[in-house]
Protein backbone atom coordinates (compact mmCIF):
# COMPACT_ATOMS: atom_id res chain seq x y z
CA UNK A 1 0.00 0.00 0.00
CA UNK A 2 1.46 3.48 -1.00
CA UNK A 3 2.46 5.28 1.99
CA UNK A 4 0.70 8.55 3.26
CA UNK A 5 2.26 12.01 2.74
CA UNK A 6 2.31 13.80 6.17
CA UNK A 7 0.11 16.33 6.70
CA UNK A 8 2.58 18.95 7.93
CA UNK A 9 3.24 19.16 3.92
CA UNK A 10 -0.12 19.95 2.45
CA UNK A 11 -0.50 23.49 1.85
CA UNK A 12 -3.54 26.46 2.92
CA UNK A 13 -7.31 24.94 1.49
CA UNK A 14 -8.50 28.14 -0.56
CA UNK A 15 -12.59 28.77 -1.37
CA UNK A 16 -13.27 27.43 -4.52
CA UNK A 17 -13.71 29.92 -7.63
CA UNK A 18 -16.56 27.87 -8.64
CA UNK A 19 -14.08 26.41 -11.59
CA UNK A 20 -13.66 23.27 -9.31
CA UNK A 21 -15.74 20.67 -7.44
CA UNK A 22 -13.53 21.09 -4.41
CA UNK A 23 -12.39 23.39 -2.08
CA UNK A 24 -8.33 23.91 -3.72
CA UNK A 25 -5.10 23.56 -2.21
CA UNK A 26 -1.98 24.92 -2.09
CA UNK A 27 1.03 23.23 -3.23
CA UNK A 28 3.71 23.33 -1.26
CA UNK A 29 7.22 23.25 -1.62
CA UNK A 30 7.91 19.78 0.57
CA UNK A 31 4.43 18.49 -1.71
CA UNK A 32 5.84 18.30 -4.61
CA UNK A 33 9.18 17.07 -3.53
CA UNK A 34 6.93 14.42 -2.38
CA UNK A 35 5.36 13.90 -5.66
CA UNK A 36 8.51 13.75 -7.32
CA UNK A 37 9.94 11.22 -5.46
CA UNK A 38 7.02 8.86 -5.94
CA UNK A 39 7.29 9.57 -9.41
CA UNK A 40 10.56 8.48 -9.67
CA UNK A 41 9.65 5.31 -7.99
CA UNK A 42 7.04 4.72 -11.17
CA UNK A 43 3.89 5.38 -8.43
CA UNK A 44 0.93 5.98 -11.12
CA UNK A 45 -1.37 9.16 -10.72
CA UNK A 46 -4.20 7.33 -8.61
CA UNK A 47 -1.44 6.00 -6.43
CA UNK A 48 -0.15 9.33 -6.16
CA UNK A 49 -3.71 11.05 -5.06
CA UNK A 50 -4.09 8.18 -2.75
CA UNK A 51 -1.26 9.30 -0.98
CA UNK A 52 -1.45 12.93 -0.50
CA UNK A 53 -5.57 13.43 -0.18
CA UNK A 54 -6.16 14.91 -3.58
CA UNK A 55 -8.35 14.28 -6.36
CA UNK A 56 -6.81 12.53 -9.54
CA UNK A 57 -7.35 15.60 -11.84
CA UNK A 58 -5.22 17.65 -9.73
CA UNK A 59 -2.35 15.17 -9.74
CA UNK A 60 -2.95 14.29 -13.63
CA UNK A 61 -2.71 18.33 -14.24
CA UNK A 62 0.63 18.35 -11.68
CA UNK A 63 2.54 15.33 -12.72
CA UNK A 64 1.96 16.58 -16.14
CA UNK A 65 3.73 20.09 -15.55
CA UNK A 66 5.86 18.77 -13.48
CA UNK A 67 7.20 16.39 -16.58
CA UNK A 68 7.55 18.91 -18.96
CA UNK A 69 9.67 21.15 -16.55
CA UNK A 70 11.94 18.71 -15.30
CA UNK A 71 11.97 16.32 -17.99
CA UNK A 72 12.62 12.62 -17.68
CA UNK A 73 13.13 11.23 -13.57
CA UNK A 74 14.24 8.67 -13.83
CA UNK A 75 15.39 7.09 -17.09
CA UNK A 76 19.13 6.10 -15.96
CA UNK A 77 18.00 4.28 -12.46
CA UNK A 78 15.77 2.62 -14.09
CA UNK A 79 18.04 1.59 -17.25
CA UNK A 80 21.04 0.71 -14.70
CA UNK A 81 18.08 -1.31 -12.38
CA UNK A 82 17.58 -3.70 -15.14
CA UNK A 83 21.16 -3.83 -16.30
CA UNK A 84 21.81 -5.25 -12.87
CA UNK A 85 18.61 -7.35 -13.09
CA UNK A 86 20.08 -9.38 -16.08
CA UNK A 87 23.64 -9.69 -14.78
CA UNK A 88 22.01 -11.23 -11.36
CA UNK A 89 19.81 -13.34 -13.47
CA UNK A 90 23.27 -14.41 -15.46
CA UNK A 91 24.67 -15.69 -12.09
CA UNK A 92 22.02 -17.50 -10.54
CA UNK A 93 20.05 -18.78 -13.14
CA UNK A 94 16.68 -19.01 -11.92
CA UNK A 95 14.05 -21.35 -13.19
CA UNK A 96 11.17 -19.57 -10.95
CA UNK A 97 10.48 -15.95 -10.48
CA UNK A 98 8.11 -14.44 -7.91
CA UNK A 99 7.83 -10.58 -8.97
CA UNK A 100 5.62 -9.33 -5.64
CA UNK A 101 5.62 -5.85 -7.61
CA UNK A 102 5.69 -6.90 -11.15
CA UNK A 103 4.29 -3.07 -12.02
CA UNK A 104 3.15 -2.04 -16.18
CA UNK A 105 6.79 -3.51 -16.99
CA UNK A 106 6.36 -7.14 -16.17
CA UNK A 107 10.11 -7.39 -16.50
CA UNK A 108 10.18 -11.24 -16.01
CA UNK A 109 7.56 -11.80 -18.37
CA UNK A 110 9.59 -14.05 -20.32
CA UNK A 111 10.28 -16.75 -17.57
CA UNK A 112 8.59 -19.02 -15.44
CA UNK A 113 7.00 -16.16 -13.21
CA UNK A 114 4.23 -15.99 -10.67
CA UNK A 115 3.44 -12.12 -11.06
CA UNK A 116 1.67 -10.17 -8.93
CA UNK A 117 0.11 -6.14 -8.36
CA UNK A 118 -2.84 -4.99 -6.44
CA UNK A 119 -3.41 -3.06 -9.52
CA UNK A 120 -6.18 -4.33 -11.38
CA UNK A 121 -5.29 -2.64 -14.49
CA UNK A 122 -2.04 -4.45 -15.04
CA UNK A 123 -2.02 -7.80 -16.42
CA UNK A 124 -0.96 -10.66 -14.22
CA UNK A 125 -1.42 -13.60 -12.07
CA UNK A 126 -1.88 -12.23 -8.72
CA UNK A 127 -3.41 -9.03 -7.90
CA UNK A 128 -3.31 -9.56 -4.17
CA UNK A 129 -1.81 -6.73 -0.98
CA UNK A 130 1.94 -8.07 -0.99
CA UNK A 131 1.96 -9.19 2.34
CA UNK A 132 -1.56 -11.74 1.82
CA UNK A 133 0.34 -13.10 -1.34
CA UNK A 134 3.38 -14.07 0.85
CA UNK A 135 1.44 -15.38 3.11
CA UNK A 136 -0.76 -17.58 0.66
CA UNK A 137 1.97 -19.03 -1.43
CA UNK A 138 4.29 -19.84 2.22
CA UNK A 139 0.73 -21.56 3.43
CA UNK A 140 0.91 -23.56 0.04
CA UNK A 141 4.22 -24.46 0.64
CA UNK A 142 5.59 -22.58 -2.73
CA UNK A 143 9.21 -22.08 -3.11
CA UNK A 144 10.81 -19.64 -5.52
CA UNK A 145 14.52 -19.25 -6.81
CA UNK A 146 14.26 -16.09 -6.98
CA UNK A 147 11.93 -13.54 -5.73
CA UNK A 148 11.59 -10.08 -6.49
CA UNK A 149 10.48 -7.35 -4.18
CA UNK A 150 10.10 -3.83 -5.46
CA UNK A 151 8.35 -1.80 -4.41
CA UNK A 152 7.18 1.84 -4.18
CA UNK A 153 7.53 2.50 -0.46
CA UNK A 154 8.80 -0.90 1.96
CA UNK A 155 8.28 -4.14 1.79
CA UNK A 156 9.50 -5.01 5.05
CA UNK A 157 6.66 -7.15 5.97
CA UNK A 158 7.10 -9.68 2.91
CA UNK A 159 10.93 -10.01 3.88
CA UNK A 160 10.69 -12.99 6.41
CA UNK A 161 7.86 -15.04 4.46
CA UNK A 162 10.08 -13.62 1.10
CA UNK A 163 13.18 -15.15 2.65
CA UNK A 164 11.49 -18.47 3.79
CA UNK A 165 10.37 -19.09 0.17
CA UNK A 166 13.32 -17.74 -1.79
CA UNK A 167 15.42 -20.60 -2.86
CA UNK A 168 18.62 -19.17 -4.79
CA UNK A 169 18.21 -14.97 -4.31
CA UNK A 170 16.28 -12.44 -3.52
CA UNK A 171 15.98 -8.71 -4.19
CA UNK A 172 15.14 -6.08 -2.45
CA UNK A 173 14.00 -2.78 -3.46
CA UNK A 174 15.01 -0.39 -0.14
CA UNK A 175 11.95 3.08 -0.95
CA UNK A 176 12.48 3.49 2.65
CA UNK A 177 15.48 5.61 2.29
CA UNK A 178 13.00 8.52 0.40
CA UNK A 179 12.27 9.14 4.27
CA UNK A 180 15.69 10.06 4.42
CA UNK A 181 15.18 13.33 2.35
CA UNK A 182 13.08 14.55 5.39
CA UNK A 183 15.14 13.35 8.38
CA UNK A 184 11.82 11.31 8.93
CA UNK A 185 12.82 7.91 11.28
CA UNK A 186 9.51 6.73 12.80
CA UNK A 187 9.14 3.91 10.17
CA UNK A 188 13.29 3.09 9.90
CA UNK A 189 13.10 3.72 14.16
CA UNK A 190 9.85 0.91 14.57
CA UNK A 191 11.01 -2.00 11.62
CA UNK A 192 14.84 -1.67 11.76
CA UNK A 193 15.86 0.14 14.99
CA UNK A 194 17.83 3.11 13.70
CA UNK A 195 17.60 6.43 15.94
CA UNK A 196 20.15 8.42 14.22
CA UNK A 197 19.66 10.15 10.83
CA UNK A 198 23.52 9.19 10.42
CA UNK A 199 22.89 5.87 10.72
CA UNK A 200 20.20 5.85 8.15
CA UNK A 201 22.14 4.34 5.86
CA UNK A 202 21.75 1.88 3.01
CA UNK A 203 24.06 -0.53 4.55
CA UNK A 204 22.10 -0.73 7.57
CA UNK A 205 18.86 -1.68 5.84
CA UNK A 206 20.57 -4.58 4.18
CA UNK A 207 22.29 -5.60 7.52
CA UNK A 208 18.47 -5.66 8.67
CA UNK A 209 17.65 -8.26 5.68
CA UNK A 210 20.78 -10.34 6.46
CA UNK A 211 19.70 -10.89 10.37
CA UNK A 212 16.33 -11.96 9.24
CA UNK A 213 18.19 -14.57 6.53
CA UNK A 214 20.78 -16.44 9.62
CA UNK A 215 17.09 -16.63 11.33
CA UNK A 216 15.86 -18.30 8.64
CA UNK A 217 19.28 -19.99 8.34
CA UNK A 218 20.41 -18.48 5.01
CA UNK A 219 23.53 -16.78 4.22
CA UNK A 220 22.30 -13.24 2.02
CA UNK A 221 25.18 -12.09 0.10
CA UNK A 222 24.80 -8.94 -1.38
CA UNK A 223 25.94 -9.17 -5.08
CA UNK A 224 25.39 -6.02 -6.51
CA UNK A 225 24.55 -2.75 -4.64
CA UNK A 226 22.75 0.09 -6.39
CA UNK A 227 21.63 3.66 -4.27
CA UNK A 228 20.06 6.34 -5.96
CA UNK A 229 18.26 9.49 -5.34
CA UNK A 230 15.49 8.36 -2.73
CA UNK A 231 15.99 4.84 -3.03
CA UNK A 232 18.04 1.63 -3.05
CA UNK A 233 18.20 -1.40 -4.13
CA UNK A 234 20.56 -5.21 -3.34
CA UNK A 235 20.65 -8.17 -5.21
CA UNK A 236 21.43 -10.94 -2.50
CA UNK A 237 22.02 -14.57 -3.20
CA UNK A 238 21.02 -17.04 -0.73
CA UNK A 239 23.66 -19.70 0.26
CA UNK A 240 22.28 -22.03 3.36
CA UNK A 241 24.20 -20.80 6.41
CA UNK A 242 27.06 -22.85 7.78
CA UNK A 243 26.64 -24.02 11.23
CA UNK A 244 30.09 -23.62 13.11
CA UNK A 245 32.09 -26.29 14.80
CA UNK A 246 31.70 -24.97 18.23
CA UNK A 247 27.44 -25.35 17.35
CA UNK A 248 27.91 -29.00 16.55
CA UNK A 249 29.55 -29.29 19.36
CA UNK A 250 26.95 -27.72 21.74
CA UNK A 251 24.55 -29.86 19.77
CA UNK A 252 26.53 -32.85 20.64
CA UNK A 253 26.74 -32.47 24.46
CA UNK A 254 22.87 -31.06 24.72
CA UNK A 255 21.55 -34.83 22.71
CA UNK A 256 23.80 -36.40 25.75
Amino acid sequence: MIEKMSDEYKGKTTKSCGYTISNPRNWTKEELNWVNMLIEKGCTNKEIAESTDRSLTSVAIKVKRLSKKNGTYNITHIEEKYKTNNDFLDIIKPNSVLDVFCGEKNFYKNYNVTSNDINKNIECKYHLDSYKLCCKLYIENQKFDLIDLDPYGSAFDCFDLAIKMAQKGIIITFGELGHKRWKRLDFVSRYYGINKIEDFTLENLINQVQIIGKRNKKNLIPIFIREWKNTGRAWFKIEPLKITEQWNKEKEKASD
